[in-house]
C-alpha cells in the first residue's frame, strides 16, 4: 500500500471501529452521522458523475431513480466517475478472466465481473482509494485480534475470481490466500492443508467439502474462524458444516455491489448501516421480509445510489445482544425471482416465499442433508435429494405432504411434484437451494 493508501485505511479502520461503538451506546449519534454522510456524499456524486449531474441535480434523495444493473451498465459510461467506458472496462475483466490474472488495472481502478447470477454479467469499478476503505471495514468487522494474540492471520479464501481488492487485506500480520474455485477441487483441498489457515472463507458449497474432507478427523491446525460467503446459507448447510468442522459459521454478505452485511461477535448477522445506506421495500403485510436498495457512502468511481438489488432479506424482530442499533437479519431468504409463483383456484397469481420452500423439505425427514428444488414452469416442481434408497421412499411421502398442506394454506390446487435422488451440478458452481427457471 502507498502512504496515502495507509492513511485511508487506518482512518477508515478507526471511524468503523467508532461507529460501532456510536450504534450500540448513541443510536441517536449515529442516526445523524449516517444522515450528514449520505448528504454530503450524495452532493459530492451529483458534482463528479454526469449521469447524475445532468439528470438529478436539482432533485432531493427520494426523489432519485431507483436503479438496478441493467440501467448501471446501460449507463455506466456516463455513470461512473473514473472516464472508463464500458467496452474498456469488460475486455480488461474477461482478460483477466481468462488468464486468471487480476492484478491489471485502468490507472489506479480495478475492474472485475460480478458471477452473472441475476443474468448478464455486471462490470464493476473500485479505486485504490475505495479498495483500502473497504479493507479497512472488513477487517474491523470481521477480525478479532484479541483472538490472535501473537500469531499470524492465516485466511484461506475460496473464489471464482481473485481482485485487488481482496489482495488488499494482505498486510501486518494478515495474510490472505487466494484459492481458485476453477482449479481441482483435490489440488485446493492438498494446498489447504499445506496451509494450514486459522480462517476460512468459503462459500457453503465449499465449506461442503473442506466439512467432508475433515469429517471424523482432528484438524491438523487450528481453526478460529469461518465464513461463509456467496451463496445462501441454507439451515442444512449451516448445521452439516458446523458440526464436522466445529465451530459455529458467521456469515458475511457481500457483492459486487458493496459490503452490505456481516456477523457480529454474537454470530448474528447485520446490515453494514455504516457502509451503507439502506432502504426497505417491504414484500409482506409483517413487513419482515423486504428488498434492499442500497446508496454506498464510500464509493464514488461507480457510485451507487438507491441501487435496488434482487435478495429478499428477512429483518429480526429481536434486539441483537450485541446492543447494535444496525438492522439485525435473520436471513438471507435468497433472490426474489427464485419465489414459486403458481396459481390458485380463484386464477390468482400467488406468491411462496422461499422459506416456506425450504421448511417444506428440511423439516421432512433428518436424513436430507442436501437438497434442491426446482419451479421449472406454472405448475411443475422437482425436488432433488442426495439421500440412501430407503430414506428416499420415506421423504418423498412426507415432502408430499408437507407441500400439499402448504399449497392448500394458499389456495393452490394445480401443481405436479416430482423428485429425484440426485442433485444436479450448477452452471456457473453457484449453489442455489431453491430456483425458479420460469
Amino acid at each position: 500500500m502507498r502512504l496515502s493508501q495507509i492513511i485511508t485505511f487506518s482512518t477508515t479502520y478507526l471511524q468503523v471501529r467508532y461507529l460501532r461503538y456510536l450504534s450500540v451506546k448513541k443510536p441517536s449519534a449515529f442516526a445523524r452521522w449516517q444522515k450528514r454522510r449520505l448528504e454530503k456524499h450524495v452532493k459530492r456524486i451529483v458534482k463528479h458523475s454526469s449521469y447524475y449531474r445532468n439528470v438529478l441535480s436539482e432533485k432531493t434523495f427520494n426523489d432519485y431513480p431507483i436503479i438496478n444493473k441493467q440501467v448501471m451498465m446501460e449507463h455506466f459510461d456516463d455513470l461512473n466517475t473514473a472516464g472508463i467506458s464500458l467496452n474498456r472496462a469488460r475486455v480488461l475483466a474477461l482478460m483477466s478472466e481468462q488468464e486468471r490474472d487480476f492484478s491489471p488495472k485502468i490507472g489506479t481502478v480495478s475492474v472485475g465481473l460480478s458471477s452473472g447470477t441475476t443474468g448478464n454479467q455486471g462490470v464493476f469499478l473500485v479505486s485504490d482509494h475505495e479498495v483500502a476503505q473497504w479493507a479497512a471495514a472488513v477487517t474491523a468487522k470481521l477480525i478479532d485480534f484479541k483472538q490472535f494474540r501473537k500469531e499470524p492471520i492465516t485466511i484461506a479464501f475460496f473464489m471464482r475470481a481473485n481482485n485487488n481488492l481482496y489482495e488488499s487485506m494482505n498486510k501486518g500480520k494478515i495474510n490472505i490466500n487466494f484459492f481458485d474455485l476453477l482449479k481441482p477441487v483435490k489440488e485446493n483441498l492438498e494446498r489447504l492443508m499445506i496451509l494450514q489457515p486459522n480462517i476460512i472463507v468459503a462459500q457453503p458449497s465449499m465449506l461442503r467439502i473442506i466439512a467432508d474432507y475433515f469429517d471424523g478427523k482432528t484438524l491438523p491446525f487450528e481453526l478460529k474462524e469461518v465464513y461463509s460467503i456467496a451463496e445462501v446459507l441454507d439451515p442444512v448447510d449451516e448445521m452439516y458444516i458446523s458440526e464436522r468442522l466445529g465451530l459455529p459459521i458467521k456469515q458475511v454478505y457481500q457483492a459486487t455491489e458493496g459490503f452490505l452485511a456481516a456477523s457480529c461477535s454474537h454470530g448474528y448477522l447485520h446490515l453494514n448501516e455504516d457502509v451503507v445506506y439502506i432502504e426497505k421495500e417491504y414484500l409482506d403485510a409483517e413487513k419482515r421480509r423486504f428488498v434492499p436498495i442500497i446508496t454506498d457512502l464510500y464509493r464514488i468511481s461507480q457510485p451507487l445510489i438507491r441501487y435496488r438489488l434482487n435478495d429478499v432479506l428477512i429483518e429480526s424482530q429481536e434486539p441483537c445482544p450485541c446492543g447494535s442499533c444496525y438492522t439485525r437479519i435473520d436471513a438471507i431468504e435468497g433472490r426474489e425471482d427464485d419465489c414459486f409463483v403458481l396459481k390458485n383456484q380463484a386464477n390468482e397469481m400467488i406468491t411462496i416465499f422461499p422459506d416456506f420452500i425450504r421448511y417444506a423439505i428440511i423439516n421432512a425427514d433428518a436424513a436430507i442433508t442436501e437438497y434442491k428444488v426446482s419451479q421449472n414452469s406454472a405448475t411443475d416442481i422437482i425436488v432433488y435429494l442426495n439421500i440412501t434408497d430407503d430414506d428416499f421412499i420415506t421423504a418423498q411421502q412426507t415432502i408430499h405432504q408437507n407441500f400439499a398442506d402448504l399449497f392448500a394454506s394458499y389456495g393452490i390446487t394445480e401443481y405436479l411434484l416430482q423428485f429425484e435422488n440426485a442433485i444436479p451440478e450448477s452452471k456457473n458452481k453457484k449453489l442455489r437451494r431453491i430456483e425458479r427457471m420460469l
